[in-house]
């Protein structure tokens, strides 16, 4: 990876994050209600760009398009043996919300998968809704059915027992599957050419998954290619239960499995895995019940509450996990992790306090300085049994940092690359890490806003770190339409070696996920 000059980009506005990088130009993440608008059987989009789907898709606020394009125009260079599929997915509301919820968040969107299929010189796109239990419902309704974000109470009555899970946040292709996920319900499995969706409630190969919820991000192991994960609330609404388990990377059968306890009632977003040892970040982004009765939003940032990290072996039955108290801190993504003997380090981006401004603050008014994100390394001694706290530092403060990751080949071993966003003067761009030579920089495209990136190794069992940042690039100046960039991290220096070019702007990103061609169907 070449390059180890540093960027001075101090500035990181969440709110940038979720209305420009995420949801596309002109999106919302809406934390305002609006005027009331008369109930009508046509579909209209409250004109309020902060409301849910504010402004339609003129303004931005939703896209609603499923597309193919046969042969993608690329300007540039485009590597003639890369071989794999870029998929990206975001939430993109199908309907309006009733009136009375039309103060939801953005992120309650339904789940829409992009794939940009590339072999042999040629890029082909198609984008799906994933065809979930609550996707159909409303599909057959033609209108919203599900109120707010991860409140049942709110539902329409019609849809008691069905899966209220968007599969909007994040893909992995595993076991011969496409995987869609949104951390409050089981994945959703697609067909990982057509995007077909081939089972709206997927309990993995031997359909033995017990839990009713799912993490967004799901880890591989380094050595065998099993995925590991787990759900929180996963014996349903405000249950405290953490279900861990390993599923086969051949057939995706569950062959162990552990449940614990967590803490307190809060959102786990993330969690890391070693050779060794499984770590979840507790942070105070708590259950508002009392909140949620009067119509609002499942979570809220409660001050007095701590920041908690706990740590268990791999393979036992979690009654070890050890929970340790440190430094308060709003932590939503791992970069990378790894264990030396009963020694853990572990890289997230995070801020000081609540990052997410559409969840209200319990105690003070949201604080703009505190979400404000940079890599954090965190060190956990699981050898001293006497310290019962971790220890955190700030490592490259001068680069503002959200949606940090790092190659998924080396999620359970040490790692030399991290990647993320970062923003700052002219827009969003790729912060690329390199903590070999302990060097940040930032990549930005002119006139773009960059999404999340994922890295493509150049061949099969590439070395780390030699390969492409591959990610889209949305341009605000001609209506939001779209660039899928393709960085060669051999020449960073060079700008992207290619750019394959979309005609119109396309639906909103959360995360993106690179599969290899080699591990894919053959066709």
């Amino acid at each position: 990876m070449a390059g180890d000059d540093k960027t001075k980009d101090t500035g990181f506005d969440r709110r940038k994050f979720l209305g420009a990088a995420v949801l596309g130009a002109g999106a919302m993440a809406g934390t305002l209600g609006t005027a009331a608008t008369p109930a009508r059987a046509e579909l209209q989009f409250p004109e309020n760009p902060r409301a849910f789907g504010g402004g339609g898709s003129a303004g931005g606020g939703v896209n609603r398009s499923e597309n193919d394009l046969y042969d993608c125009e690329v300007e540039g260079d485009l590597p003639d043996d890369l071989d794999g599929v870029f998929y990206r997915v975001g939430p993109d509301p199908q309907y309006p919300k009733p009136v009375k919820y039309q103060n939801d968040i953005g992120f309650d969107g339904e789940g829409h998968i992009g794939a940009f299929r590339i072999k042999d010189g040629h890029v082909d796109y198609r984008s799906r809704y994933v065809r979930t239990q609550r996707w159909k419902a409303q599909h057959a309704a033609r209108r919203s059915l599900f109120g707010m974000y991860r409140n049942p109470m709110t539902d329409d009555p019609s849809v008691k027992g069905l899966s209220r899970g968007t599969a909007n946040t994040q893909q992995f292709y595993h076991h011969g599957k496409l995987l869609a996920f949104k951390e409050d319900s089981p994945p959703v499995a697609l067909d990982p050419l057509t995007l077909e969706t081939t089972d709206d409630y997927y309990l993995f190969g031997n359909g033995k998954y017990p839990a009713l919820t799912h993490t967004a991000h799901p880890k591989i192991d380094s050595d065998t290619g099993d995925m590991i994960s787990f759900g929180y609330e996963a014996k349903g609404f405000a249950t405290d239960d953490i279900y861990i388990f390993q599923a086969d990377a051949k057939d995706g059968h569950i062959k162990w499995d552990a449940w614990i306890k967590a803490p307190y009632i809060g959102m786990i977003h993330d969690f890391a895995v070693t050779d060794r040892h499984i770590i979840f970040l507790a942070c105070p982004l708590a259950i508002a019940m009392e909140q949620m009765k009067q119509g609002g939003v499942h979570w809220a940032w409660d001050s007095t509450m701590p920041t908690l990290i706990g740590v268990m072996h791999r393979g036992g039955d979690g009654k070890d996990i050890r929970w340790f108290k440190g430094a308060q801190t709003m932590c939503t993504h791992v970069m990378g992790c790894w264990s030396e003997g009963e020694t853990i380090t572990m890289d997230m981006d995070g801020g000081d306090g609540n990052q997410f401004a559409f969840f209200p603050n319990v105690h003070n008014d949201f604080d703009p300085k505190k979400a404000a994100g940079v890599l954090r390394r965190f060190t956990i001694d699981m050898g001293n049994r006497a310290k019962d706290t971790y220890d955190m530092e700030i490592m490259h403060p001068q680069v503002g940092l959200a949606l940090s990751r790092q190659e998924d080949r080396y999620h359970t071993k040490p790692y030399r690359y991290g990647f993320g966003i970062s923003f700052g003067p002219g827009g969003s761009g790729w912060a690329l890490f390199d903590h070999a030579k302990n060097s940040a920089r930032v990549f930005k495209v002119a006139g773009m806003q960059l999404a999340e990136p994922s890295f493509a190794p150049r061949k099969k069992d590439a070395p780390e770190g030699d390969g492409y940042l591959i990610g889209v690039g949305t341009d605000p100046s001609q209506g939001g339409r779209a660039d899928l960039i393709i960085l060669d991290l051999a020449d960073v220096d060079a700008g992207p070696r290619a750019r394959v070019k979309l005609p119109y702007p396309i639906h909103g990103q959360v995360h993106g996920y690179w599969a290899e061609g080699h591990l894919l169907p053959k066709t």
